[in-house]
């Protein structure tokens, strides 16, 4: 079942403080988020940014960092953010924020998604908070 009172805080939040809210970075604007840290408090230009899957990680009290991993054959490397506890593996953020939001792997994959829009995500978010075992994605005007 997924978890209503997490998913009501992510809510708030968004609403409170749209300018910290962009799905399309799990962490924005720094590279390391301590659980202690609120994003607004982060940066003093308030460039901190998070996605949903961010927020859920961070107030369950996860450290975000963002990593680059080396090169790959081409010369490529990747930007990933990771999510862990101390004494734990860090995991991909949204590995983390599936598991304490307790998400099926379909509600995960549309509430995480970059291109999923803010109005979605809240109204999303909202079915969680009123303690949904799914999210109705068709109930939500796309």
């Amino acid at each position: 079942m997924p978890n209503p009172e997490l998913a009501a805080r992510i809510r708030t939040e968004i609403l409170t403080r749209p300018h910290h809210y962009n799905p399309t970075a799990w962490l924005g604007g720094i590279t390391l988020l301590d659980p202690d840290t609120a994003p607004h408090d982060a940066d003093p230009l308030c460039r901190t940014t998070l996605c949903v899957a961010g927020y859920a990680a961070h107030f369950t009290g996860h450290t975000l960092e963002v990593i680059n991993d080396p090169s790959d054959s081409h010369g490529s490397r990747a930007t990933q953010t990771f999510a862990y506890k101390p004494g734990s593996e860090p995991l991909p953020v949204w590995v983390v924020a599936q598991r304490v939001l307790d998400l099926t792997d379909i509600d995960a994959g549309w509430l995480f998604a970059a291109c999923t829009k803010a109005s979605t995500a809240l109204a999303a978010l909202g079915q969680l908070a009123d303690g949904v075992p799914r999210i109705d994605w068709d109930a939500i005007p796309q």
